[in-house]
């Protein structure tokens, strides 16, 4: 691609994550009260995902960002509510987290293409599905303060293993990332099955071999005690951290929740899965086993409607819906004669005749 109209996509791809992060703030609603979760009085588990309250208390007590969200109250036509510092913050967190998303998945779509030839959508894919996650809502149009660092980390999380770079980086990450949400513990299935793959095959017997295991068990015991930490941290707070099973069954039971369920990742979450044999990619074909495992603990814990709990599954989703259009596209070039072929010459002088 030329430089020229590298660079105009790369300026509209900005100006589009701008839109959508501010969009993303104006169109949706804070579930957890701001000043509560700066002063560790919000309900628990949203409190222990305490990574945020840093910014929050920074912005909070900054005077530039106070003077920077100033000029926002000029136009009450596209501010309609006051932007304050801690929105401000916000903000340029999400821009940052959905850039750095976008950037490593279309790195690794790269990496697992054998043609590259979708390179230019990977990035918009990821903003279309950010949208249908995380704002195309009918009920529960929720945000969390956390909810796109935690995509950004999982991202990079991904990036790492893809790339099989030392594990240290990983594990300095997964300590990070765990401080902002404990679903980092998703991430210990998926550098197994990851570890699991060798010679283009993900082979079973390698999944617990003792050089995965030696990395994922001191995790694991680390992300127990974190856990177990903040509930003690955290023991007099309210809490709303309780299974959600039987709002689930009912949501699944009800048609009209249907549409919402499936928009998770933009609604590609089932068609990754029902066309993962396009995936020619071995590893990223043995992380679809990530799914029904992230499925069935979302299905305890999270509210399958609020599709955001499926948020981190983006970078892969996308990834593999890239490299499955690729491989039909492809398929329907080599094999011309698939495509209907309308003469419009002879048509036009028919209907003329």
């Amino acid at each position: 691609m030329r430089q020229g109209r590298k660079l105009s996509l790369l300026a509209l791809y900005g100006v589009a994550t701008l839109q959508f992060a501010w969009c993303y703030l104006w169109l949706t609603r804070p579930y957890v009260n701001t000043s509560l979760y700066e002063e560790g009085r919000a309900a628990m588990p949203f409190q222990g995902r305490c990574l945020m309250v840093f910014p929050m208390r920074w912005a909070h007590a900054s005077s530039l960002l106070h003077w920077l969200s100033q000029p926002f109250a000029v136009s009450r036509f596209w501010f309609p509510r006051t932007v304050q510092p801690e929105v401000l913050v916000q903000a340029m967190l999400n821009v940052i987290c959905i850039a750095v998303t976008g950037i490593l998945t279309t790195r690794i779509y790269q990496a697992s293409s054998r043609r590259q030839l979708l390179t230019p959508l990977v990035y918009p894919l990821v903003l279309v599905t950010c949208a249908a996650t995380y704002v195309m809502h009918t009920v529960q149009n929720f945000r969390f303060i956390y909810d796109f660092p935690s995509l950004a980390f999982f991202a990079a999380a991904m990036y790492l293993l893809y790339f099989r770079k030392h594990w240290g980086y990983f594990a300095v990450l997964f300590l990070v990332a765990t401080i902002n949400r404990e679903t980092t513990l998703l991430l210990l299935p998926l550098y197994l099955l990851n570890q699991a793959v060798e010679g283009g095959k993900l082979r079973w017997r390698l999944l617990f071999r003792g050089k995965a295991l030696a990395v994922v068990v001191p995790l694991a015991f680390v992300w127990l005690c974190w856990q177990v930490f903040v509930r003690h941290l955290f023991a007099h707070n309210p809490s709303e951290f309780y299974p959600r099973l039987d709002w689930n069954v009912k949501s699944i039971l009800a048609p009209h929740a249907w549409p919402q369920l499936l928009s998770a990742c933009g609604y590609l979450l089932l068609f990754v899965a029902v066309m993962r044999r396009r995936i020619m990619d071995p590893r990223l074909r043995a992380w679809m086993w990530l799914i029904p495992i992230w499925t069935v603990f979302m299905f305890v814990y999270g509210i399958l409607i609020e599709t955001r709990v499926f948020g981190e599954l983006i970078p892969f989703v996308v990834c593999g819906t890239s490299l499955i259009l690729e491989e039909l596209l492809v398929e329907r070039i080599r094999r011309p004669a698939l495509l209907p072929v309308r003469n419009t010459g002879e048509a036009s002088i028919s209907k003329a005749a």
